[in-house]
């Protein structure tokens, strides 16, 4: 009996075969390979997408800085890390606060003089507020404080209550008026309305010294032949220059 196909046809069926074998393998990790891709692909997508902000703290002198950071893989950082002695520190945080505490500093400083200038006088409660204001605006509501009420010992009421107006400022205000001054609701309110009157009188009108202030503030335009003049810029000068630096 002879075979049912001839040799040369078996070795080409064989070959057939293998070559399918081969492709099927192919395919399979082709297949394999691609899917790999795809999950690999996805957790890339999913952490583009997150994109985490970490927070840095530094600790120096006992104070905490926090600064937001963005991860250095997507974005740039606020702020940066620099090695010293082995601990992260945050570059700039020193500085930030030394300037801080130096603010602090001069603030308490600056509060301090005005204190012992006031005395137990009544503009003592006023001196917070003062002391946050720009420091010729300050000298000239401490100085002409003194001159218009001796620093609150001698200035209008209503009702019984304390109007705050240690300056003789005119017009109304929380409180209305008592008298034609201005009557203020709490010494804050008070060191901010004539603050800003002095402040703008000091920068847009160049009253920046009692000379100068004396025909706006005691006369209203001019003080020529008011014999009054000369003594009221003594007396406010002389406060005015114990804190203009």
């Amino acid at each position: 009996m002879s075979d049912s196909l001839p040799l040369g046809g078996k070795k080409l069926s064989e070959k057939k075969n293998r070559t399918k074998d081969i492709l099927s393998i192919v395919k399979n990790n082709n297949i394999i390979l691609v899917s790999i891709a795809f999950i690999i692909f996805g957790l890339m997508l999913r952490i583009w997408n997150a994109q985490p902000v970490f927070y840095a703290h530094a600790y120096t002198g006992g104070e905490k800085v926090t600064g937001e950071i963005q991860s250095p893989l997507f974005d740039n950082r606020v702020l940066s890390f620099e090695k010293n002695d082995n601990k992260n520190k945050l570059i700039g945080a020193d500085s930030y606060i030394k300037n801080r505490k130096n603010n602090s500093s001069a603030h308490a400083s600056f509060a301090d003089k005005i204190y012992a200038i006031v005395g137990e006088a009544p503009i003592k409660k006023m001196v917070p507020f003062i002391s946050k204001r720009e420091e010729k605006v300050a000298a000239f509501l401490v100085g002409i404080a003194k001159k218009e009420s001796g620093f609150g010992d001698v200035s209008p009421s209503k009702d019984g209550e304390t109007c705050y107006n240690y300056w003789g400022y005119k017009g109304s205000a929380g409180n209305g008026s008592a008298l034609g001054y201005a009557c203020f609701g709490s010494a804050e309110e008070a060191v901010e309305i004539v603050g800003d009157r002095i402040e703008v009188l000091v920068m847009n009108k160049n009253r920046n010294t009692p000379a100068r202030m004396v025909n706006t503030w005691k006369c209203g335009s001019s003080c020529a032949g008011d014999p009054g003049a000369q003594g009221w810029i003594s007396t406010v000068a002389a406060y005015f220059e114990k804190i203009v630096s």
